[in-house]
């Protein structure tokens, strides 16, 4: 705990909670389906076979480090950009010609299909060996640390500065953006379709997106989530804090997040719950069309709104994107703190000192011990 904030932190009359890696444990659900997405759609791409042990957890943990990756879509999204832009010219150039062949199909499944079968004999991508992908994983490793909170964004600017310089490589890029589609849209990309299919499971990906799945027709990974948050905890924040002030701001879906919390949703205040379908609507809604994904502190602010009498709200969050979604929020001069927490990331220690480096206000193991800092706090003078 910060010493110049144990003041206002004894002062928070409401809580929002992130809701990944906070409130739910999501190391064998999310970062499993990273893991699996990149693997079968890089595989699908060359005609290569692919280990996942490749793609080790540092390297998730590196995306989320930089601060603009709440959405796993574009850490997928990332590493194969890397990946397939570090093709030696030979390969790239054959891995063009059949994309531009098969560009118009406009189903993702198809799509990646139709390039399967075609890459399969070709010569040219028979380079492509576990030297190479081990050899990309450690450049990638690398090239983390030129990364932002502008995600996507940063990506692809720092792939051009690498590589831009040669207009066959522009051209290849443009197109393998267009092929795999990163953007936000299940019905297009090949990048969402397969990650939500693996990670939902046909189930809930039915009940989720309204389209069959084709990736994916047998559980999904979410099934292996497990809660962080104990009921107890939830109790004892309500008895100190009241039962209209606890709140979610989150980049997960509705349903999804549902699907695992259950009944505990209820002990929420659901005028201050924000899920990733609420800043979609926003964004819609937007004549800018301004990106309102952390680390934006849009969600963060509408959830807080939705609280009762709140004057000093702690958000809880288990990431840097988390840390500058509360430092945007207090710039526009709402008296936000931030607590992070770190024991179900993965990378405890790295993630800790992070917190630290960036004087967050309050770090904790898990939520579950907030209610006995509020409750020491409340109790004793400073």
């Amino acid at each position: 705990m910060r010493k110049d904030c144990i003041e206002n932190i004894r002062r928070i009359d409401g809580v929002i909670f992130d809701c990944d890696g906070v409130l739910i444990d999501i190391r064998d659900s999310y970062d499993k389906s990273i893991f699996k997405s990149v693997v079968y759609i890089l595989e699908r791409m060359t005609g290569r076979k692919v280990s996942e042990e490749w793609i080790s957890k540092e390297i998730i943990h590196l995306f989320r480090k930089a601060g603009g990756f709440n959405n796993d879509w574009d850490t997928v999204y990332g590493i194969l950009m890397f990946i397939l832009s570090s093709l030696p010219k030979e390969a790239r150039r054959c891995l063009e010609k059949i994309m531009k062949k098969n560009e118009k199909e406009e189903s993702p499944f198809k799509r990646l299909m139709l390039i399967n079968e075609a890459v399969k004999e070709k010569s040219e991508l028979h380079i492509l060996n576990r030297k190479f992908f081990l050899e990309s994983v450690r450049n990638l490793k690398e090239f983390t640390n030129l990364l932002d909170p502008t995600g996507r964004e940063s990506i692809d600017k720092n792939l051009m500065n690498l590589y831009g310089s040669d207009k066959d490589f522009r051209r290849f890029y443009a197109l393998l953006k267009r092929f795999l589609h990163g953007a936000d849209d299940v019905e297009k990309s090949i990048i969402a379709k397969v990650f939500e299919e693996f990670f939902c499971g046909a189930t809930l990906f039915i009940e989720n997106y309204r389209s069959k799945p084709e990736f994916n027709k047998g559980p999904g990974l979410i099934e292996n989530e497990k809660l962080i948050v104990q009921p107890k905890t939830l109790d004892a924040l309500v008895s100190i804090l009241g039962k209209r002030n606890l709140g979610i701001a989150s980049g997960s879906r509705c349903k999804i997040a549902e699907y695992v919390l259950g009944n505990l949703i209820d002990k929420f205040n659901p005028k201050a719950i924000i899920f990733l379908e609420d800043v979609e609507k926003a964004e819609r809604e937007c004549l800018w069309k301004e990106n309102l994904r952390k680390p934006h502190p849009f969600s963060l602010l509408k959830a807080a709104e939705g609280l009762e009498n709140s004057n000093f709200t702690l958000y809880v969050g288990d990431s840097m994107e988390d840390a500058l979604m509360a430092s945007e929020a207090v710039k526009l001069g709402r008296n936000i703190l931030f607590a992070g927490v770190y024991r179900y990331t993965g990378f405890e220690k790295e993630l800790t000192q992070s917190f630290l480096d960036y004087g967050c206000d309050l770090i904790i193991p898990t939520v579950n011990e907030l209610p006995i800092v509020l409750e020491k706090l409340r109790g004793e003078k400073y």
